[in-house]
């Protein structure tokens, strides 16, 4: 199993005194890996053993480490999942389809790598956008209009 990178704070009780051994088990970790938590930075009490460790002090931890790892994009870059940083798109160019009245979905390619990335917009930016892309708007696309669709369906086509 591969190890995760985000925990779920909210299955931690604020209030309880966790051992190490407990933690593991609710993240599904091996202990050594809370044990490298300690060494990190999160607070326990290590005057005996098993070492207890407040769930608020957990929450806090995790919290704090999950926070570090997130990266802010600027307004003109989007965040490819391949390199797993935020890039500028390929050219400046960038596909626009309005999803609602209040926002819109932008689309483009990666420079470094050319994997495909988007992200959403509320309307009050579009002029920005106008400025800093070279947009193609689309309004109301569809499956079928795509390069690659999706038929998920148990019928048969006929021929």
């Amino acid at each position: 199993m591969a190890a995760k990178r985000r925990y779920n704070t909210r299955l931690i009780k604020a209030t309880w005194p966790y051992d190490v051994q407990q933690i593991a088990d609710l993240f599904g970790l091996h202990k050594n890996a809370v044990l490298r938590w300690l060494k990190e930075g999160l607070q326990a009490d290590t005057t005996r053993r098993p070492y207890l460790i407040r769930g608020d002090e957990l929450i806090r931890f995790l919290d704090d480490r999950q926070k570090s790892k997130r990266q802010k994009c600027s307004f003109d870059e989007f965040f490819c999942f391949k390199c797993r940083a935020p890039r500028k798109a390929y050219e400046a160019i960038a596909d626009l389809t309005i999803e609602s009245p209040t926002r819109f979905r932008i689309k483009g390619l990666c420079a470094a790598c050319g994997t495909s990335v988007n992200k959403v917009q509320g309307i009050k930016n579009l002029p920005k956008i106008e400025a800093s892309f070279h947009v193609q708007q689309r309004e109301g696309w569809h499956l079928i209009e795509g390069f690659n669709p999706s038929v998920n369906s148990d019928r048969r086509l006929k021929a």
